[in-house]
């Protein structure tokens, strides 16, 4: 031995629900956003409500981790639409 002390690198703190209650709160939400779209309509309704929901979370938050992932979940819907016909 060398008499150098081996130490491991401390594993990192995971968060709890109380240190991250807006980010918790956020993905929640979108999380019902993404159940409540999940199955696209070609119609414009479908469309118009969904931008307005998307909209009205992100104003809510203000926080571009929660713009993000309703960027994606947007962006996964349209994909679904196109693949299954619909428009998007």
């Amino acid at each position: 031995m060398d008499g150098r002390t081996s130490s491991k690198p401390e594993a990192p703190r995971t968060a709890t629900n109380r240190d991250m209650e807006t980010e918790f709160a956020f993905f929640g939400e979108v999380w019902t956003f993404f159940k409540k779209y999940y199955f696209p309509r070609p119609d414009e309704s479908y469309w118009r409500d969904l931008v307005e929901e998307s909209a009205q979370i992100n104003e809510k938050y203000h926080c571009d981790l929660c713009r993000d992932l309703l960027i994606a979940v947007t962006k996964e819907l349209q994909r679904r639409a196109e693949k299954k016909g619909g428009e998007a």
